[in-house]
C-alpha cells in the first residue's frame, strides 16, 4: 500500500470513530482481557487508529471508562423481559428488573467492578442501578404504583443493595473461574494507565478484580472433591476448623442461581411488608 494510500485508510478510519464505537471497543477488550488491558493505547491498537485519535471524541481513559459504565447498564434497555413501566404491578416489575441487572453483570463479570466502584454522576446515586434514566424510572413507576416518597426511598435502596452485595459476589466467582492478564488485581509493572507494559501476572492486594496465583489455580481446577474445592491447598487445619470440612460440599456447591431468586423473593417480600404496614400514599389511615 502507497503512503497516500495508507494515510487515506487512517484519515477513512479515523472519520468512521464515534463515542459508541470506541466505548464498545473498550467493553470488549474488558470481557476479553480485564480492565487493566484497556488503556488508550490498546483500544486505538484495536479500532486500527492511533490513541490521539481517540481523545478528539472522548477527554481521557476515566471519561472513557465511565462510558463504559453507562453503556453496560444501558443494556437494560435492550433487554426484552425487563418491562419499562409496572403494568402487571410493582413486584413483577422489579422481579423482572433485578433479573436483568443480573444478565449484564454475568454478561460482563470483569467489567462489572467498574459499575461497582466508578464514582457516579450524583453521589446519592447507588449502582449497580447507577443511571439517572434508570433511577428516575424506577422511582416514578413506585409512585405510580401509590408508594409514598419514604417507600419509594425504602424500595430503592433496599433493591440496590441486594443486587450490589449479591452480584459482587457472584461476578467476582466468575472473574475467579475465568482470571484474565488485565483484571484489575494483577499488576502492570507500570503505574501508567496507558503503559504498554507485559503483565507480571503478580496479584495487587485490593484490586479491582479478585485472583488467585497459578498454583492455587491449577489446585482448584484439579480438585475431584468438595473437600479439595474448599481447601485446594491445604491450608484449612480439619481438626482446627471440623465443621468448615463437615459442610465441604454445602460450602462448594454452586447454588448461585438458586440463591439469587431465594433472595430476591426474600427482599421484596421484605418491601411489601413495609409498604403494607406503612400504608399507600393516599391512604386515609385508621
Amino acid at each position: 500500500m502507497t503512503t497516500n494510500a495508507a494515510d487515506s485508510a487512517d484519515r477513512d478510519r479515523r472519520q468512521a470513530l464515534s463515542v459508541a464505537r470506541i466505548v464498545d471497543a473498550t467493553l470488549a477488550l474488558i470481557d476479553e482481557q480485564g480492565i487493566g488491558a484497556a488503556s488508550m493505547r490498546t483500544v486505538a491498537a484495536r479500532l486500527g487508529v492511533r490513541a490521539m485519535s481517540l481523545y478528539k471524541h472522548v477527554d481521557s481513559r476515566e471519561v472513557l471508562l465511565d462510558a463504559v459504565v453507562e453503556r453496560v447498564v444501558n443494556e437494560l434497555a435492550d433487554d426484552p423481559l425487563v418491562q419499562t413501566a409496572p403494568d402487571d404491578g410493582w413486584r413483577p416489575y422489579l422481579h423482572a428488573m433485578a433479573h436483568g441487572v443480573r444478565r449484564y453483570a454475568r454478561a460482563h463479570p470483569h467489567a462489572f467492578p467498574l459499575v461497582a466502584t466508578r464514582p457516579p454522576t450524583a453521589p446519592w446515586i447507588n449502582p449497580p442501578l447507577r443511571s439517572v434514566r434508570w433511577v428516575e424510572a424506577l422511582l416514578a413507576s413506585l409512585a405510580t404504583e401509590g408508594f409514598t416518597d419514604e417507600q419509594v426511598l425504602f424500595t430503592y435502596r433496599s433493591f440496590n443493595s441486594f443486587l450490589l452485595g449479591y452480584l459482587l459476589l457472584e461476578t467476582s466467582a466468575m472473574a475467579l473461574r475465568d482470571p484474565k492478564p488485565g483484571d484489575g488485581s494483577f499488576s502492570t509493572g507500570s503505574t501508567d494507565p496507558d503503559s504498554d507494559a507485559a503483565d507480571t501476572n503478580d496479584p495487587v492486594p485490593g484490586g479491582l478484580s479478585p485472583t488467585r496465583t497459578p498454583a492455587q489455580r491449577e489446585a482448584i481446577d484439579s480438585a475431584d472433591t468438595p473437600h479439595e474445592l474448599v481447601d485446594p491447598g491445604d491450608d484449612v487445619d480439619p481438626d482446627a476448623f471440623p465443621v468448615v470440612h463437615r459442610l465441604a460440599r454445602g460450602l462448594a456447591a454452586d447454588l448461585w442461581e438458586q440463591e439469587f431468586k431465594t433472595g430476591l423473593e426474600q427482599m421484596l417480600d421484605r418491601i411489601e411488608s413495609f409498604v403494607s404496614s406503612s400504608g399507600r400514599a393516599g391512604d386515609s389511615g385508621g
